[in-house]
């Protein structure tokens, strides 16, 4: 499961607790939870439409700044 997905699923389940929550405070707080989530969702997409899927499981996508600087310790 990509990080989009588990954010979009904690979005989800974050607005099924807002919907069986007794308090309008805590709905409202448990719903702004959600929009964070999902803006979280939506982040992680434009990061990887831009940097492209990951190479390798357990390494992150190597920012353009950094492969500049690096690019001479870069291990193939």
């Amino acid at each position: 499961m990509t990080k989009e997905e588990d954010y979009r699923k904690n979005a989800a389940e974050t607005v099924d607790l807002a919907h069986r929550a007794v308090s309008s405070t805590d709905k409202s707080r448990l719903l702004g939870l959600a929009e964070n989530w999902l803006d979280l969702a939506d982040r992680a997409a434009r990061l990887t439409t831009r940097f492209g899927p990951k190479q390798q499981p357990d390494l992150r996508p190597e920012h353009p700044l950094v492969r500049r600087t690096f690019g001479h310790l870069h291990r193939k």
